[in-house]
């Protein structure tokens, strides 16, 4: 049924015609709500997900109850991280949020075990896959250690405009701020620090580049 979505799987053309058939049959599609939960810490073996609309929001969160996003992963890509616990001698205590609401195919846990098994390349796609994953987390980590909250905010914002091809970066500062692992206020107070430089404007719901070039010299 969704063998056209399964298609753009790394490992899919490795797999034998019955292996297809039977994973394209097994296959569903999910829909999250805005903030649900979709994977934690303790919380089920979920499976791979082929995001078809909206973003997942990866991030750790302290006792206290602080939250640090270390990963976005958007329309067209893979998550792997609800498949983690099928990694052998390999642990991220990570939590997956849906950061708008969104769509996805999802291979479920069970399925991708058995063909992880019967098939090398399923094996090293998932492992592959984490390794990415866990590239963007040290970089996130690097970025939180060594950047300036201002540093942070720029970079991000920079990142956003390239993603979303334009000038006009469109999320709340709430969402911002989660997005960089640090408090609404002190985003605010960055945003209006570089507002009154010319640099950007903030807008409801969305924030503007006006010089992008400045912005990246700040970096």
């Amino acid at each position: 049924m969704y063998s056209e979505q399964l298609s753009r799987l790394p490992f899919w053309a490795h797999l034998t015609p019955a292996q297809q058939a039977a994973t394209a049959d097994q296959c569903r599609r999910v829909e999250y709500a805005p903030q649900q939960e979709v994977h934690g810490p303790a919380g089920e073996c979920l499976g791979v997900l082929l995001i078809e609309s909206g973003a997942l929001r990866i991030y750790l969160s302290s006792p206290e109850g602080r939250q640090a996003t270390i990963d976005r992963l958007h329309a067209g890509q893979i998550c792997v991280m609800t498949a983690a616990c099928m990694m052998r001698g390999v642990s991220f205590d990570v939590q997956v949020e849906a950061e708008s609401a969104v769509t996805a195919l999802l291979l479920p846990a069970r399925v991708f075990a058995a063909l992880m098994k019967e098939n090398v390349y399923v094996e090293a796609f998932l492992y592959r896959a984490a390794t990415e994953r866990f590239a963007a987390v040290l970089t996130g980590m690097e970025q939180m250690l060594f950047l300036t909250l201002e540093q942070r905010v720029v970079s991000f914002l920079l990142d956003e405009a390239v993603r979303q091809g334009g000038d006009v970066v469109r999320l709340t500062q709430e969402q911002l701020a989660q997005a960089i692992g640090s408090a609404r206020e002190a985003v605010s107070r960055a945003l209006k620090k570089l507002e009154r430089q010319g640099l950007v404007e903030v807008e409801r719901g969305a924030v503007r580049l006006c010089d992008r070039p400045a912005l990246y010299r700040l970096l």
